[in-house]
Order: C-alpha cells, then structure tokens, then sequence
C-alpha cells in the first residue's frame, strides 16, 4: 500500500509537469528512480521523480490527513498519511520528503533491518 501510494504520487507529478512544460515545447522526458539500499541497520528506500515537485508550505502538509493537492473527486487526501502511519507506527521507521518546485521530490524509507535470531 505504501509503495502504490508514493508511484501514484509521482507518475501524477511527472503528468503535471508534463502538462506545465508542454506549453514551453520543452524536451521534458518524465523519471522514476527507485533505489535501495542498506544503511547502518536501517534499511533504505528512495522514490524519485523529476515531477512538478512541491513548495515548503506544501510539503509541511503532506502527511496530515485529508491534506491533498489534487483537484476535487481525484484525491481523499489519507495516501501519504496512511504511509506515514504504516512505516513510523507498524514498522517502526522513518518516511521523510524533499522537494524542489519544477525539480521533483523524493521520498525516503527508512525501516529496521530485521535480524533473525538463532536457536
């Protein structure tokens, strides 16, 4: 569910800011980067696009409920709340955004490596 969430987001911002370029007759060609990796004992997952991107303002908002920048009818606004709540409260990790207006965003999973403990 989290992971749905957050390439939702983003195949959205990339439409948007295909949308906001077309205009200008720009070589704007969208991306998703999805990366991983190991970090001390946290393990590490990086959603980036090269979307619409989001103000400070907005992203100060994003994880509270019903916060949403979609249009009315396309959005509940619980998407990235519910992310939030299932990575910090279920899992025990971390979700944390950076973003840059007309640059895109990124968003960061950071949950605890589970170490199985032997007999």
């Amino acid at each position: 569910q989290v992971f749905m969430n957050l390439l939702i987001n983003a195949i959205d911002a990339i439409e948007e800011q295909q949308q906001a370029t077309a205009a200008d007759l720009s070589d704007y060609q969208g991306q998703l980067i999805i990366s991983t990796g190991l970090q001390e004992e946290m393990i590490s997952i990086q959603i980036q696009d090269n979307g619409i991107g989001m103000t400070p303002q907005v992203q100060e908002r994003i994880f509270n409920p019903f916060f949403t920048t979609k249009p009315i009818g396309s959005g509940t606004g619980m998407g990235l709340s519910t992310s939030y709540q299932i990575i910090t409260q279920n899992h025990q990790g971390q979700l944390h955004c950076t973003s840059v207006p007309r640059q895109g965003s990124c968003f960061i999973i950071r949950l605890p490596r589970l170490v199985s403990k032997g007999s």
